[in-house]
């Protein structure tokens, strides 16, 4: 074979494997840059010291941004999965997403929260089962996230604070955008089936947009103000990086 056609049918053959390369996904559960664990005690921005024992959450609306390989400068949307996921922080099975990130993405985006329609259209099944404890009533809906642990600073019985999220309907709609970048070499010219972990940073509860003190409210079961303030704050956790 001519050597011009061998290093054609190279490049041909190595450009396919860029197309097909994919990346597998992961949340990675932290506290500030520690690997966050559920018997450890932290502090949080308020200089109280919390300990985390559970943190949840749904999401939803997986999709990818990738540059166009033929119209430099434009760019395509590929629909990863429209169902919804629990990840339980505490659950490693739950941790991994059962799809792939395309090589050539260049964000990654997805919904925390349940939408809307799942919220209204009665009893659903699976991870949306309310017998998953993730659920208040059928005029509040569904709780979008949790976080729960104890802290000395706690005024309420054990030292307990419980934060539960939820809120569909306008103004307060505790639903959240994710938008993620993806890692530079994680994306154009990417070829290598590398690992994608999302830190999921559980301090960004108490200081992301907002600052939560333990001590002032312990406690949300309710849609509202502070939910939303939540929600504006777990908004931040998340960091793609690559593996």
């Amino acid at each position: 074979m001519p050597a011009y056609k061998a290093i054609f049918l190279f490049g041909v053959l190595f450009a396919a494997m860029a197309v097909k390369a994919q990346h597998s996904i992961e949340f990675n559960p932290l506290y500030g840059t520690a690997r966050w664990n559920p018997d450890s005690i932290y502090t949080n921005f308020a200089g109280e010291n919390v300990q985390i024992n559970k943190c949840l959450f749904y999401t939803t609306g997986w999709k990818a941004i990738i540059n166009n390989q033929y119209k430099k400068g434009q760019t395509d949307t590929v629909i990863l999965s429209n169902a919804h996921y629990l990840i339980d922080l505490s659950e490693p099975k739950s941790l991994k997403l059962p799809f792939t990130i395309p090589a050539h993405a260049t964000q990654l985006i997805f919904t925390l929260g349940v939408d809307s329609i799942k919220n209204t259209t009665g009893i659903q099944t699976g991870v949306l089962d309310p017998a998953r404890g993730m659920f208040w009533t059928w005029r509040t809906g569904y709780i979008m996230a949790r976080l729960q642990g104890t802290s000395p600073s706690a005024n309420t019985a054990g030292k307990r604070f419980s934060y539960d999220v939820g809120g569909f309907e306008s103004p307060y709609n505790t639903v959240r955008t994710i938008t993620l970048h993806l890692p530079e070499t994680a994306g154009p010219g990417s070829f290598a089936k590398n690992p994608l972990y999302i830190q999921t940073d559980l301090s960004k509860w108490f200081n992301g947009k907002h600052t939560i003190s333990i001590a002032q409210t312990p406690n949300c079961h309710n849609a509202g103000k502070l939910a939303m303030q939540l929600a504006d704050n777990y908004q931040q956790l998340f960091q793609l990086i690559l593996h």
